[in-house]
């Protein structure tokens, strides 16, 4: 019986060890941010963040996602939005329902093309983030 070994692709030598190890989202308040990400990425968050925390990290249980960095600001920027993160699901509208419920709220006044695949979310701190439909 013949056997296959996975293909893996290396990266090019001049990347090295440089990898996305986390995705840095602003936050005016921690524990609101991390109860939200924590609970639509089912990542793990600290049990605790300190009123003089500037930092707190979500981590993916499976460790197979980045971690969130969620870091304090005095205020989030209305544009442009420095960094977002991009959530790919075969399950668009369900998933979008469901963030909604925890808090996030459809940006309806986003420039949409005329097709598209994606929607515009905004989290509870006003961090905008989209929502993709991919092929399962």
């Amino acid at each position: 019986m013949p056997t296959t070994t996975p293909t893996t692709t290396a990266r090019p030598q001049e990347v090295g060890d440089l990898r996305l190890a986390t995705v840095c989202v602003n936050a005016t308040d921690l524990d609101r941010a991390a109860d939200f990400w924590s609970a639509a990425l089912g990542y793990r968050r600290p049990a605790r963040i300190g009123d003089g925390d500037q930092f707190a990290r979500l981590d993916d249980p499976a460790g197979a996602g980045p971690a969130v960095l969620l870091q304090r600001a005095d205020g989030i920027p209305a544009t442009p939005t420095p960094v977002h993160l991009d959530l790919y699901t075969a399950d668009r509208d369900r998933h979008i329902e469901r963030l909604v419920g925890l808090g996030a709220t459809r940006a309806e006044d986003w420039p949409y093309p005329e097709r598209h695949d994606f929607v515009v979310l905004r989290d509870t701190e006003g961090n905008e983030f989209c929502v993709i439909a991919v092929d399962g």
